[in-house]
Parts: structure tokens; C-alpha cells; sequence
């Protein structure tokens, strides 16, 4: 058999949304299928993608179209020279002569970009599958996008998405049923069991609250930090730790320091050992703005954590709030400062609540869900 995985998240380097995929590929190509990998260049340089080229698998390096999202992508959809990224991927992908193609989607609604490829699979009768990592809650879908979307997706053969919210959440927004999805827990197969069953809970002075994100808009980070200010501004006894990297880091320093919490908040940048963040804090707070499920979540549950997160993606799937951990109604500093005044309220059930929530990450913990994507 002949897989093409097409990666439509193109200017970031690697991240969960990349390890369902590469799972399937690493699975295909050990059964003997062939496999093309449509990726970018940031993507490209991670040590899976070398593994899997060292076994036979070919790659085909995305050219990224310039300008910014999502007005480049509406304009190279409809350019109709062959030069275009699109057509060049398209083109390559006919040359390979797949069975399947499988999207790996940083946005539901990325294939719709693609309409050079999709149009030449289903006028060939070739199976099309997507994993949707990702959803925006409220996505700017003009009319005619809406039905290319409800078109598109219709036609695959099938849909994977991460979170039943994000799959609820696609269904209204294109006024379809979509009978061909279904769930999967993909983010969990980018993180194995942690180390240690039980780790060393950290002196609770200072109380240390982890934001471990991509230092971008939509993680809202921007949003946490004025909401701390608010909630515990004059409160002693607490400190935040921001772990990742990202475009917004320099306005997010300056933001402390116009909010006055410059000596509470700690920048530490991307850490890999995740068993060191989490012997290190208390409690994960992820405000993000839109979502898939993020990976952060099962990470820190399953290392004895509880979460505080806003009711975005697969969020509230996971935690359940005031026993492992606390939902935030909304992204919005209001919302986030009260949460946040409800969770330090209770941080002497931190631990508790920490362990009620590796219970719960484990017994939701499925490691081979993947497979579902070539059966």
C-alpha cells in the first residue's frame, strides 16, 4: 500500500499535533506499506522524521506561501497557475500514486486550502482521511467557505478529531453531520508515562503555578498574566513559571511589568524534562483561546497535577472541576482571574486533587488510538 501524509501546519516547528501521523507512518512503514511525507522545513529536521527516512520513507518539503493567515491562504486557493504551493504539492502527490493520503490538519477547516489535491483524489475515487488537531471556536468562514468546508470534509473517508468538543463544535459550524468522524486521543501518543509514579511534591512556599505553552495568541498567555495580577496582584506566597518559547515572549515580559507581577512571573523558555517542571510546581493553568486537546493537560495530570484550563477543546473532557482540577468558563481576564481566586482558595487540595487527576489521566490514557487511523 502507498500512504501520502500531507502536514498542512507549515511555519511551526515540531509539536503534538505531529505525533498521530508520524505514529501511523512509523506503523506503515513496519508493515511494508510505502510512505511520502508532505512537511515543512521546521518539521522536517525532527529525529522521527530522520528515523523514517532511514527506513524507506520518502519526503516532499512544503513551500510555505508568503503572507500572513489566513489572507494568503484564500488567495492562493484560487491562483490558478501550476507554480503555486498547492499545485506543487498536488503534483507531487500524483507522481507518488497514493492509495490513502492522510491530513495532518493544524486547522479543521486546512483542506479546504488544498483544492488542487483534494479535487484530483476525489476525481481519481482516492480515499482521503483527516486528523483535525485543532479548532477555532469561532472561525471567520465566509458563506463560500462554509460550504467548500462542509463539502470537503464530507467527502473524506474519514475524519479523526482530538476532542468530542472540537467534533460538536465543527458539526454547528458547518451545519452538517458529518457521519464519517469520530474521536481519537492523539495527543497522547507524543507523551509516554512519566518517569516516576509519584512525583516529589515541591515545598508549597512559594505555591508555583506552570504555564507550559507556545508563547503565541492563541495559548493566552496575554490573558493570564493581567488575570493574575487581578486575582492575586497583593496576595503574597505565590510565583507563575512560563515554560516555551514563541513570537510573543517580548511583549509578554513587558506585560508583567506593566502589571506589576515582574517579580512573580519567571520567563524559563522551552524545557524538555517534564518530570523537572512538574517537581517544581503545583498547578498547570492553560488559558488558551482556541484548541485541540493540549498535550500539556495529560502531561501534567498524569504526573500528579491539577489543571486549572478554560473551557476550550478537549479541556473539560479531561478535568473535572473541583476534583482534578479547575475549568475556567471562558478565555477572558475576568473569567480567568476568578477561576484563579477559586483555585488558590483551595491550594491546600492541590495535591489531592493532583493525585484524583493521575487516576483519572490514566484511566483515559491510550497510547495506541493512532491505529485507527490506517485501519
Amino acid at each position: 500500500m502507498k500512504i501520502a501524509f500531507v502536514s498542512t501546519i507549515l511555519d511551526y516547528p515540531w509539536g503534538g499535533a505531529d505525533a498521530p501521523w508520524t505514529s501511523a507512518a512509523e506503523v506503515a512503514i513496519g508493515r511494508g506499506d510505502r510512505v511520502l511525507m508532505a512537511i515543512s522545513q521546521k518539521a522536517s529536521r525532527h529525529a522521527r522524521i530522520d528515523a523514517l527516512l532511514a527506513k524507506g520513507a520518502l519526503l516532499f518539503i512544503r513551500p510555505v506561501p508568503k503572507g500572513p493567515q489566513p489572507l494568503w491562504a484564500r488567495a492562493w486557493r484560487r491562483r490558478p497557475w501550476a507554480a503555486s504551493p498547492q499545485h506543487r504539492l498536488a503534483a507531487r502527490v500524483r507522481a507518488f500514486g497514493p492509495d490513502l493520503v492522510v491530513f495532518s490538519c493544524g486547522g479543521t477547516y486546512d483542506p479546504i486550502f488544498e483544492r488542487p489535491l483534494v479535487d484530483w483524489l476525489r476525481a481519481e475515487g482516492i480515499p482521503y482521511r483527516m486528523i483535525a488537531n485543532f479548532q477555532n471556536e469561532h472561525p471567520a468562514l465566509d458563506e463560500a467557505d462554509r460550504l467548500r468546508a462542509a463539502d470537503v470534509l464530507g467527502a473524506a473517508d474519514r475524519i479523526y478529531c482530538v476532542s468530542p468538543r472540537n467534533l460538536e463544535i465543527t458539526r454547528l459550524h458547518l451545519l452538517s453531520a458529518l457521519a464519517n468522524a469520530e474521536c481519537i486521543h492523539g495527543c497522547m501518543v507524543h507523551n509516554p508515562m512519566p518517569a516516576e509514579s509519584d512525583l516529589a511534591w515541591a515545598e508549597p512556599e512559594p505555591w508555583s503555578f506552570a504555564c507550559v505553552a507556545r508563547l503565541e495568541a492563541v495559548k493566552g498567555v496575554d490573558l493570564l498574566l493581567p488575570a493574575m495580577a487581578a486575582a492575586l496582584g497583593e496576595v503574597p506566597g505565590w510565583r507563575l513559571n512560563v515554560f516555551g518559547r514563541g513570537p510573543q515572549r517580548d511583549y509578554l515580559e513587558a506585560c508583567a511589568r506593566h502589571c506589576g507581577i515582574w517579580d512573580r512571573v519567571g520567563f524559563c523558555g522551552f524545557v524538555s524534562d517534564l518530570d523537572d517542571i512538574w517537581r517544581q510546581n503545583h498547578l498547570l493553568v492553560s488559558p488558551a483561546i482556541d484548541e485541540g486537546v493540549p498535550m500539556t493537560i495529560p502531561e501534567a495530570m498524569l504526573r500528579g497535577r491539577a489543571v486549572l484550563a478554560t473551557r476550550v477543546g478537549g479541556a473539560a473532557e479531561w478535568i473535572e472541576h473541583g476534583k482534578t482540577g479547575f475549568i475556567c468558563p471562558a478565555p477572558t481576564v475576568g473569567l480567568l482571574a476568578e477561576s484563579l481566586r477559586e483555585a488558590w482558595d483551595q491550594r491546600p487540595r492541590w495535591r489531592e486533587m493532583g493525585r484524583a487527576a493521575a487516576v483519572s489521566a490514566r484511566a483515559r490514557y491510550r497510547p495506541e488510538d493512532f491505529r485507527r487511523i490506517l485501519a
